[in-house]
């Protein structure tokens, strides 16, 4: 188990990677746990990003006395209008007090994830990005006295690039170009320069390059098969990584089999269009999805499934927070 590996390789290290860490209901008792048997040996335990919330400092504040790290939050995108298109469910208030309650109880350092690229996104939503971290260097300053810092406040922002995927209410949408991508990113960049804090701010972003080809092989149909077998054929391995990627055996092959990249990436597709993964049931209906994303592009919010049952059709499985929620009908979403 873990924690033999731990004992017997020396590693210094344990990290919690899940989707979504904060809703796993024993994660207080894990972490007890975790402490009690490595908190002698300094092994740090990793968390990966959580909801901004009272529970996600209070489960950082128990792993803060192993090895203070940074804190990670992911607010997704830089605008409140963007983040109800993507249905975040969090607002400035909430992401401002999560970094405020994270300073108090001792980090200077927060990171946080946010996607360029996404439906609906404008200019105005890229420069909020910079805007709202600069926001959040100016809360340590003022909230934290200079006796009781540990350092200088770093915020560390990550985009990555955007990539609609199959099930969800965005596999319909349009991916932005990598030259468009590089121009927000470009804008983004600008805009940090002009903050008052931009030094207590860092930049780091995706490489277009790949999340293009993912793209291309999260939306393919059967004929982006013949594109894989060819990149196979040149010596393609562990694309996904950094160091193992090469565009120039992806864009050889995408040219010799003929395929229009265009197509299954830059083109925003009509509703009624048959797609290739239709024949798989998820549990979530297509007519559902359909409907979520007529709400992202008008920017209303859909209440977490933990509130109410939207009627996404996974009831039939008859498990999970589906069953806990079901007596809250979808009526009262008023659909």
């Amino acid at each position: 188990n873990t924690i033999d590996i731990i004992k017997n390789t020396g590693y210094e290290e344990i990290t919690l990677s899940s989707l979504s860490s904060s809703d796993y209901p024993y994660l207080g008792e894990l972490l007890d746990y975790l402490i009690t048997e490595m908190g002698d040996r300094k092994v740090n335990i990793s968390l990966p990003s959580l909801r901004i919330d009272a529970f996600a400092i209070d489960v950082m504040s128990r792993v803060q006395d192993v090895k203070k790290s940074s804190v990670t939050f992911a607010p997704e995108a830089g605008t409140q209008r963007l983040r109800d298109v993507i249905n975040k469910g969090l607002t400035e208030e909430q992401i401002m007090k999560g970094a405020t309650d994270a300073f108090r109880a001792g980090w200077d350092k927060v990171k946080l994830y946010f996607m360029l690229g996404q439906p609906t996104e404008t200019d105005d939503d890229v420069k909020g990005i910079p805007i709202l971290a600069n926001e959040m260097a100016k809360t340590f300053y003022a909230e934290i006295p200079k006796e009781n810092r540990r350092g200088k406040c770093q915020i560390t922002i990550s985009t990555s690039y955007f990539v609609p995927k199959p099930f969800t209410p965005f596999q319909w949408a349009a991916q932005v170009s990598p030259d468009e991508y590089l121009r927000r990113k470009s804008v983004l960049m600008e805009t940090l320069k002009q903050q008052l804090n931009f030094k207590s701010i860092k930049y780091n972003w995706h490489d277009s390059n790949t999340s293009i080809i993912e793209g291309l092989l999260a939306r393919g149909d059967r004929r982006v098969g013949k594109v894989i077998y060819e990149v196979y054929k040149v010596g393609g391995i562990f694309d996904a990584w950094t160091d193992y990627f090469d565009e120039k055996k992806w864009t050889d092959a995408i040219e010799k089999t003929g395929i229009d990249m265009d197509f299954y990436t830059l083109r925003e597709r009509s509703v009624d269009e048959i797609l290739p993964w239709d024949y798989i049931d998820t549990g979530i209906t297509k007519k559902f999805l359909a409907r979520e994303y007529d709400r992202a592009k008008k920017g209303i919010v859909t209440p977490n499934c933990r509130q109410a049952c939207g009627g996404c059709g996974c009831t039939e499985f008859n498990v999970g927070v589906c069953i806990e929620t079901k007596s809250r009908s979808a009526q009262e979403l008023e659909y």
